[in-house]
């Protein structure tokens, strides 16, 4: 290029100084998708010294300008002063001028999200930056997510990487005074900016014209098919697999495969969309070009038109996605003595105008290792889950303060055993201390897989004085009480101890066998209500002894046999009333007595004695109270087997044409539930 005078002039404006409080030497600013921009800003002035503090963090403006008109402005904050070498007139200052958006990225932090999608938590993210001066211009629909962490890392860097997952990249619109952030998923939000000549004769054009001096385009081998799979317990059996191929690969003499496990997602509309970004994002740079300028108005989210090229297809729009500025203004020191006047050039790169850009994928943070976490519910409950018998925790580091169902998402609970509705359940309490761990180290995955005992919950019993004892001891829903199985191994005090609050119910659907080799003691407070459906054999080797403190009712409704090897002695204190139907027999080998008062009737073998007198015809007969017995209550017992419940996915596999195995075999020919 010739060193004709451009006219270009550049101009900085910070915080509330005056317009000429510095000029500017010269200038280097980095901007590109998805990337806070840099500028990095070399100034004088003629004040020797300037008060930092008042001017980090303050509006910043760099205006560049062709004569009379605006070319280009920048706007951001000082996030750095530094002050150089004084000369006889004037100091020298160095600035660095970053977005608002910068400062999400100072620190970092853990919280949760729920029941949010993208832009529910990008608008809180930008809030708590002081960022007010944003837009979005979203094509896609973006699902909520039931439960998203940021986990050690800033708000920068979780923005960037829900971003990057959801496909929307963002960039800057500049105005003197304020800059707005913009996010989009689709490359029409993009506007279409200055139409540029191609000079590759640098010196064939003057410096006051924009043009594009180099253009260079590339095209590369790049992936052309994208599977992603993840899983969902909520739907076992569901494929959970989406993939999505590249539009423009049939250049390409292969297939190049990219697979991911997990996915990051659990719906099939998110699956179909993460594939779909995915791949554009791993081809952004299939088709690319570079390209050398001198027109400051090149910035990501501006196309440009080109002409004057030989190739005539490639005199159409471009998009930028990267650019590189550098501008120099020697003649603002008092020290220059001439030389080339005010410059800028620009390094760029770019992309075909209807491409959308996608950001790169990045990883997660992982939680390595198990974590503590409280569970916690609702003020009312002391248990709190769902269908699932998931529950509500708070993690150690989650600042919200929030200690109720408000706390975390449902978290799925780890049990020794877990079946089609059998297996070993235990719903952790509200304040019991669990052990979460993450699937894949994922923190959007808590899973517990344990609890733990604390100084406020302590275990049962008084260790270490029982440490011998290993107990399963429950505690009664909002009362006191327990029930509890414990074992005691101490040697010579060996135990299982079983304790229920109220009820105990045993249901056998077979044969039931205890065998006690010394003595068995129990006590029933209230009544006792046994049946037996079939028969009843009892034997006692030793002996048997019966205290029945009220009425005793024995019912035969067949035959009721007695048999007594030496004597069967009754002893009653009022009365004994036998009555038979028909007829009753009293028989011995050697004697039958029957005595009142000193009134007798023997029998044996010698004769009938009566004594002491006999009456013929006279008198009458006695009478008793006769029989009053009532029949035993027995309460119902159970006499069916309950059907297995199962899952919808469960039947849908029964129904279909395929081999059973053993187990379902039977059932088949048995006649299932199902």
């Amino acid at each position: 290029m010739s060193k004709k005078a451009s006219g270009l002039r550049f101009t900085l404006s910070v915080g509330k100084l005056p317009a000429d409080a510095f000029v500017v030497v010269g200038f280097t600013l980095h901007e590109q998708f998805s990337s806070p921009f840099a500028l990095e800003l070399e100034a004088a002035s003629a004040k020797p010294s300037v008060e930092f503090r008042s001017l980090l963090d303050s509006n910043a403006t760099l205006t560049i300008w062709r004569e009379t008109e605006v070319q280009r402005v920048v706007n951001g904050i000082v996030t750095s002063i530094e002050q150089g070498d004084a000369g006889l007139h004037q100091t020298r200052y160095r600035f660095s001028i970053r977005p608002s958006l910068w400062r999400a990225g100072l620190g970092h932090r853990s919280r949760i999200f729920q029941q949010q999608n993208f832009l529910e938590i990008l608008e809180t993210l930008l809030k708590e930056s002081k960022i007010s001066d944003y837009a979005h211009a979203l094509r896609y629909p973006h699902a909520v997510r039931e439960f998203c962490v940021q986990y050690n890392e800033s708000d920068l860097d979780f923005i960037h990487r829900l971003a990057a997952e959801e496909g929307i990249y963002y960039f800057f619109e500049h105005q003197n005074g304020k800059h707005t952030l913009v996010f989009s998923d689709d490359c029409a939000a993009l506007h279409d900016g200055p139409t540029l000549p191609y000079y590759p004769d640098q010196s064939s054009t003057s410096l006051d014209e924009p043009c594009v001096t180099t253009f260079k385009r590339r095209e590369s081998l790049r992936l052309s098919e994208v599977l992603l799979k993840d899983y969902t317990f909520k739907d076992p059996l569901w494929l959970a697999e989406f993939g999505d191929d590249a539009r423009d690969t049939e250049h390409q003499p292969g297939r190049y495969f990219h697979y991911d496990f997990p996915g990051r997602f659990k719906s099939t509309e998110v699956g179909k969309s993460f594939a779909r970004w995915r791949i554009q994002a791993l081809r952004n740079d299939a088709h690319q070009g570079e390209g050398a300028s001198n027109c400051p108005a090149l910035q990501p989210g501006v196309r440009f038109t080109l002409e004057n090229h030989p190739l005539e297809a490639l005199n159409t729009r471009w998009q930028i996605t990267q650019v590189n500025h550098s501008g120099q203004q020697p003649q603002a020191l008092e020290s220059n003595t001439g030389g080339t006047g005010t410059l800028v050039t620009s390094q760029f790169a770019f992309i075909p105008h209807d491409q959308t850009w996608r950001p790169a994928l990045l990883p997660k943070p992982r939680i390595d290792g198990a974590q503590i976490a409280i569970v916690t519910g609702p003020a009312t409950e002391e248990i709190f889950c769902d269908e699932f018998g998931r529950v509500k925790v708070r993690f150690l580091w989650d600042r919200s303060g929030r200690t109720d169902d408000s706390s975390s998402c449902w978290i799925r609970v780890s049990h020794p055993w877990a079946g089609p509705r059998w297996g070993m359940s235990a719903v952790p309490r509200v304040g019991h201390e669990v052990i979460v761990e993450f699937l894949n180290g994922d923190p959007d995955q808590p899973v517990i897989i344990g609890r733990t005992y604390h100084a406020s919950n302590l275990p049962p019993g008084k260790l270490p004085g029982t440490k011998t004892q290993m107990s399963i001891r429950s505690q009664t829903h909002k009362g006191e009480g327990f029930n509890e199985m414990r074992f005691e191994d101490e040697k010579g005090q060996e135990e299982l101890y079983l304790h229920a609050q109220k009820n105990m119910t045993a249901e056998v659907l077979h044969d039931s066998s205890t065998r006690i080799d010394h003595d068995e003691h129990r006590r029933i407070g209230n009544d006792r209500r046994q049946q037996i459906v079939h028969n009843d054999f009892l034997q006692v080797n030793g002996e048997k002894r019966d205290r029945i403190e009220s009425d005793y009712s024995l019912t035969v409704n067949s035959n009721f046999h007695i048999n007594a090897s030496n004597a069967l002695l009754t002893e009653v204190g009022q009365e004994i009333h036998l009555k038979s139907g028909t007829k009753i027999v009293i028989e011995t080998g050697t004697e039958i007595t029957l005595k009142a008062g000193s009134s007798f009737i023997k029998i044996d073998p010698s004769g009938v004695t009566i004594g002491p007198t006999l009456d013929v015809g006279t008198g009458s007969p006695g009478s008793g109270r006769g029989w009053g017995g009532r029949m035993p209550d027995v309460i119902p017992i159970p006499t069916s087997i309950p059907a297995f419940a199962l899952n919808p996915a469960q039947v849908s596999a029964f129904k279909q044409p395929r081999a059973f195995c053993e187990e379902c075999e039977r059932c088949k020919q048995q006649g299932c539930a199902i």
